[in-house]
């Protein structure tokens, strides 16, 4: 399979590694390991490079076939005659290899990736210079860029959702190791032949400031970058909106670069079109996305995905989702691979184990306590204790059993309790309410006032069916009023991604 490279990216150097420091030149000329690949005597002796081709050997690799080839340099499946497996070569062909420019960025791209051990970024291995050619060895991916799939049309929602959970996986370890990508897009996003996916092309990565809360943009740039992490420089189909005004960004423009990714998708197109560049980047700003029910072959399945790359794709960055943890989150709970919505029958017979389990508790307190009323201790129960218990273990004992949770339909953690208490109000508060009216009437004796609560008792029981079986038939997230109200979720357990960090 060939590793692909994009001939549009942009020839600007990117900016240093995860500390923002710029590497340290080493004082003796470049050596066949490129450790001071920045030194200035190194780049003074450099001259133009002689030409490659099959069989060529650089270091202990021989080259066996041209990849790709891009603006930035060339990229061969080779052989490591030292371990007798194959790597893919990048290098800076003859013509441009003394330029210091791209030889500072071979290099900054080499030494970032190598800093990321993760499943979900492509390794590096070597880096040296063979002839006045600069060079680095990495992991070859038997398989195909994303860009290559996408030829092929759509995918669907869920396969989506989890290639992207893989590239945010990747791009996460990236972040904690103080890069921003800067140039996310499909053709920098490999998927290996066992279904993996794997970052790559770190040649545009930038230290990653720390985001201010509330900030529109990033924090400031490093000073000490050789390009600012302002410059502008990236895929325009993809771009922040921050990222095109040239505006310092952090972790929240490649978090939008993957949202709009993600469009494409399931779009099977990026979410805007161009002649230009200066027109991508204008409809970035202020154009509205097509929602993916409208475009996607499966509309209703592309309902929960089109909420993420809402999210993703805000235009204001502090709209973004603040991190990678909480992206996850949104991935695994709108895919229904990890997170399958409750269905009607389930949640009815979770409900009902919760009455039953509700009452053995109740009546031994009342035999015990007999100055409380029976109902005024199931009420306390069913609005205090559930919502603690949710908030607590995220399950009552009847979603428990059927392995069933509520979470937090945004975002990450527990349930909080006030939102449960919220949802618990929603759900059974006219039913709660009706047999507080047909008490009263019973104890002043009120016939009218005791039918009415009746009536309210028997209408909050036909609500809580008839909003369920809706929601069951009629949503594809299966949310009930209640759960809408209170920004909550009823699904089965999520269960691991694989390849989770």
């Amino acid at each position: 399979m060939a590793i692909a490279l994009d001939a549009t990216v942009p020839a600007a150097a990117a900016a240093t590694g995860a500390s923002g420091a710029s590497p340290p030149a080493a004082p003796g000329p470049l050596d066949r390991t490129a450790t001071a690949a920045g030194s200035a005597r190194a780049l003074a002796a450099v001259g133009p490079g002689r030409e490659v081709g099959a069989g060529t050997r650089l270091a202990h690799f021989r080259l066996e076939r041209l990849l790709g080839q891009g603006g930035m340099g060339q990229v061969w499946l080779a052989t490591d005659l030292a371990l007798d497996r194959p790597v893919a070569i990048k290098l800076l062909p003859a013509a441009t290899a003394g330029d210091p420019d791209r030889r500072a960025r071979l290099v900054r791209e080499a030494r970032s990736q190598a800093r990321l051990v993760h499943p979900n970024v492509c390794h590096i291995y070597f880096i040296g210079e063979e002839d006045g050619l600069l060079f680095f060895a990495m992991e070859y991916v038997r398989g195909e860029t994303l860009a290559r799939r996408l030829e092929r049309g759509p995918l669907p929602p869920d396969e989506a959702l989890e290639l992207t959970r893989m590239a945010a996986a990747g791009l996460r370890a990236a972040d904690a190791a103080g890069f921003t990508h800067r140039d996310i897009k499909p053709s920098n996003l490999m998927i290996d032949h066992h279904g993996v996916l794997k970052v790559m092309d770190f040649g545009l990565v930038a230290s990653s400031p720390t985001p201010e809360p509330g900030a529109a943009g990033g924090g400031a740039a490093p000073d000490d970058a050789p390009v600012a992490a302002s410059a502008l420089v990236g895929p325009p189909l993809y771009m922040a909106p921050e990222q095109g005004r040239g505006e310092a960004v952090d972790r929240r423009a490649d978090i939008y670069a993957l949202g709009a990714t993600l469009h494409h998708m399931i779009a099977g197109a990026p979410p805007f079109a161009g002649d230009t560049a200066a027109d991508l980047l204008g409809q970035h700003q202020s154009a509205l996305r097509p929602r993916l029910t409208a475009t996607a072959p499966l509309p209703r399945a592309a309902t929960l995905a089109d909420e993420v790359v809402a999210r993703m794709m805000a235009k204001r960055a502090a709209d973004r989702p603040a991190d990678y943890d909480e992206v996850l989150a949104l991935l695994t709970r709108a895919s229904t691979v990890h997170t399958r919505p409750a269905g009607m029958w389930v949640r009815a017979a979770a409900a009902a184990i919760d009455l039953l389990v509700t009452a053995l508790v109740v009546l031994p307190l009342t035999l015990v306590t007999p100055f409380l009323d029976d109902d005024v201790l199931m009420t306390a129960v069913w609005l205090v204790g559930w919502p603690l218990a949710l908030a607590r273990w995220g399950a009552t004992p009847g979603r428990a059993l059927f392995e069933l949770a509520v979470v937090p339909d945004r975002g990450r953690g527990r349930v909080r309790f006030l939102q449960a208490v919220l949802r618990y109000l929603a759900e059974y508060g006219p039913l709660t309410l009706g047999g507080a009216v047909a008490d009263l009437g019973t104890a002043l004796d009120h016939a009218l006032l005791r039918t009415a609560g009746i009536a309210l008792a028997v209408a909050g029981v036909a609500y809580v069916a008839i909003e369920v079986a809706r929601a069951a038939l009629r949503s594809v997230d299966k949310r009930p009023l209640w759960d809408r109200l209170a920004g909550t979720r009823t699904c089965y357990r999520p269960r691991a991604a694989a390849g989770s960090p």
